[in-house]
């Protein structure tokens, strides 16, 4: 990664990178015949390591980042008619998401020092429908989760944190997706964990999980991540964490190479005690 930072690399590094672990459990996988059946053994083993990476004892893979998000914001709760409280400069499938429910999108202005959600504009935008906020930490920004978790306590709201673009990333010295009622990962085909598609919801409570299924499994899984794309999961989920800290270095770099470029201001994080997972 860090040789496209160099007069003798390429401009752009390849995505996704060779990955010999990847290959390997591929080939596993066409061996024993699993990645053409509805059930096996990958899909629970990535549902296990997603627990075990992130310390949250419920996880439901699925099809895809953006279905993750509908699927999180219904298992708290948010149905027609009520309101969702999230940034202006968001995803454009987390507007869907929401919409998709029959609930109503409401936007809040974004922090200037890294174009993500300011948690300081929440309180004035909560009404008397308003079920949930929405928080999605974008393109290295990370929003404040300590603040965001006051004010939804507050007011008797889920928080549903978007991770797509972050997972493995810290804020606050906690991990995202692990600080509000629910978080969604894409394994989308540019995502940091990346398997074409697919994603997933994570909580610490059960009975969020429990209405993930009730919605999902309709005599079958009816919005299934598949046994090849759990496969190809599992090996980049063991590198993420080092993965991470070397685009954290090559950021480094390029900011370090940038420092006298006076009409350029690098986004930054309100948190000594976070650490980004760049995208």
């Amino acid at each position: 990664m860090l040789d496209a930072l160099d007069d003798s690399g390429p401009l752009m590094p390849g995505w996704p990178p060779d990955d010999p672990e990847v290959t390997e459990a591929v080939n596993r996988a066409m061996a024993d015949g699993s990645w053409g059946r509805y059930h096996g053994p990958h899909v629970p083993r990535l549902a296990e390591a997603l627990a075990d990476f992130f310390g949250l004892p419920h996880v439901y893979p699925c099809c895809s980042g953006t279905f993750a998000v509908e699927l999180a914001l219904r298992s708290v709760g948010v149905g027609s008619g009520d309101e969702v409280i999230l940034a202006g400069y968001d995803f454009p499938g987390n507007f869907r998401a929401i919409e998709a429910i029959g609930a109503r999108p409401v936007l809040v202005d974004v922090h200037p020092l890294n174009w993500n959600l300011d948690p300081s504009r929440l309180s004035a935008a909560i009404g008397s429908r308003t079920r949930a906020v929405l928080v999605s930490h974008l393109h290295g920004g990370l929003v404040p989760m300590t603040a965001v978790a006051e004010v939804a306590q507050r007011h008797g709201l889920a928080v549903v944190e978007d991770v797509c673009q972050a997972p493995g990333a810290v804020i606050e010295g906690r991990l995202a997706g692990t600080c509000g009622d629910v978080a969604a990962l894409s394994f989308g085909g540019s995502k940091l964990l990346t398997a074409g598609r697919g994603g997933a919801i994570l909580s610490r409570r059960a009975d969020v999980h429990q209405r993930a299924k009730v919605f999902c499994e309709q005599g079958n899984h009816a919005f299934p991540l598949s046994e090849l794309q759990a496969a190809v999961l599992l090996p980049q989920l063991a590198k993420l964490r080092e993965r991470n800290e070397r685009r954290r270095a090559a950021v480094r770099h390029v900011l370090s190479r940038l420092r006298d470029a006076l009409c350029l201001q690098a986004l930054e994080n309100q948190s000594d005690s976070s650490r980004p997972a760049y995208y």
